[in-house]
């Protein structure tokens, strides 16, 4: 893939997550008046569009345009900034919502598999993880911009943070039109073809990624273990002030599990070769590894063992891009972000199943306890992945 187009897609991820609204929006909620039980009803809006359209988004991709979409996802979530802006109430607030998760069910899925087959253009498909992950570590620095400038913006100017946020969102679409258009997007039949041949292109591609021995458990599996590591993301500010951070630095702690996912992520492609992940039992080994790591990091009373705590978010990150890969080299174009959506349409079900105990759980045994949780559901889950690889392979 040419160095300008590698760019380009590497511009995009960075504005995608550079919003200054991230580290405040709540803040601002709560400056309107609304309470904890708004909140977590805003919360489960944005959940609940994401499930909603994340598959027919991949398949509105596959049987249009994937740019496209990825330019119409940014300028949604743009839009639900300005929303809040101009509307600062529940009503205003949901429905930016509800456009921001519309814009993360388009947009997952959607951008492995226009990378994956631009690169395939090129006959460097073998370089995906390495571009992924080289993408998410310059979106996880984006979010770190975002939350180091976002509470001092805030505090001069409320109205800046969401117009600035939603102007990043609109470079990120512009980004995103000037990538283009894979040949395999746009030969897997002919222009001329109707809508039905073309459905049936996508759909017989579906068919056949189904057909992969033990595809569907490994992606149940894989997904499960992958994701608990952003469910865990949600409570890592509280978890740092529970080790005794002081407020004033919570935001460099946070700033810096950002940076160390980052890097995760960014060296995921070398621990690849490395260590040999694309293999599943190595890479279900490794996310058990992973999760042995957060445990030795919550349960420790030494601070020097934290280490462990954000070694586990690096090397999750890594193995979330390596599970991609993974996927990726297994299906066909024609039906790649549909196949794509409907794995984020699994990962993002498990993830708001995992919100959901996690206050329960968190109620019962603390934060260390929710913790330890999650590094028994990854070890657990990775130890299914492996057993469905070996099931499926004989």
């Amino acid at each position: 893939m040419q160095r300008r187009t590698t760019a380009t897609y590497l511009l995009f991820h960075f504005f995608q997550d550079f919003a200054l609204v991230y580290p405040v929006y709540l803040i601002y909620f709560q400056e309107t008046g609304l309470s904890y039980l708004q909140l977590s009803w805003l919360l489960a809006i944005w959940g609940v569009a994401v499930l909603l359209v994340e598959v027919p988004s991949g398949l509105i991709a596959d049987l249009w345009s994937r740019k496209w979409s990825l330019v119409i996802g940014m300028l949604l979530k743009g839009a639900g900034f300005l929303v809040w802006l101009v509307r600062p109430d529940f009503a205003g607030f949901a429905v930016g919502f509800m456009l921001w998760g519309f814009q993360e069910a388009i947009c997952t899925g959607t951008t492995e598999a226009l990378l994956y087959d631009m690169l395939k253009d090129s006959e460097e498909e073998s370089r995906f993880v390495e571009i992924s992950g080289k993408g998410v570590f310059v979106g996880r620095i984006g979010v770190v911009v975002s939350v180091l400038l976002g509470g001092w913006v805030f505090s001069v100017a409320p109205a800046l943070v969401m117009v600035a946020s939603a102007v990043s969102m609109a470079v990120a679409a512009l980004c995103a039109g000037l990538l283009v258009q894979p040949l395999a997007a746009r030969r897997g039949v002919p222009h001329t073809a109707g809508f039905r041949v073309h459905l049936r292109a996508v759909l017989a591609s579906v068919r056949a990624a189904a057909g992969v021995k033990g595809m569907l458990p490994l992606v149940l599996f894989g997904s499960l273990s992958v994701v608990v590591y952003g469910v865990l993301d949600e409570y890592d500010f509280l978890f740092a002030q529970h080790r005794g951070v002081p407020l004033a630095l919570v935001g460099v702690w946070g700033a810096g599990r950002f940076i160390l996912e980052g890097l995760g992520a960014g060296l995921a492609h070398r621990l690849e070769r490395l260590l040999g992940l694309q293999s599943p039992v190595r890479l279900a080994g490794w996310m058990t590894a992973a999760g042995l790591l957060l445990c030795v990091g919550v349960l420790g009373d030494s601070r020097a063992l934290l280490g462990f705590y954000f070694g586990f978010f690096a090397m999750m990150a890594a193995a979330e891009v390596i599970f991609q890969g993974w996927v990726q080299h297994r299906v066909e174009s024609a039906g790649r972000a549909t196949i794509s959506s409907a794995v984020s349409f699994v990962y993002e079900a498990f993830g708001l199943g995992l919100v959901l105990l996690a206050g329960p759980v968190a109620e019962i045994s603390g934060l260390t306890g929710l913790f330890v949780f999650g590094a028994v559901v990854v070890t657990v889950s990775s130890v299914l992945f492996t057993l469905s690889f070996f099931v499926a392979r004989t």
